[in-house]
């Protein structure tokens, strides 16, 4: 799996018990802008409701060769794809 972000200060600020790998919903122009780096942690957390995975805050930058997409928003609410 390819790893797009890393939070490495959830690392140095808390005692992490478990680790799971999940993949992210995402649309075409949100796949090419996490694929080219444009993805920031900070600030994002996971909450769960009905039985799934959510991660929000979490913002990835309009691809910029997209064309105009005035109602993007790169901190919308996002389903990650998680298996337990």
């Amino acid at each position: 799996m390819l790893d797009l972000a890393e939070n490495k200060k959830a690392l140095f600020d808390y005692d992490i018990l478990e680790k799971y790998e999940a993949g992210l919903a995402l649309t075409g122009q949100e796949v090419k802008s996490a694929k080219a780096g444009q993805i920031a942690l900070k600030g994002s957390y996971v909450t769960f409701h009905n039985g799934k995975a959510y991660v929000l805050n979490m913002h990835i930058n309009k691809y910029k060769a997209a064309g105009p997409m005035p109602d993007y928003d790169p901190t919308h609410t996002r389903e990650l794809l998680l298996h337990i």
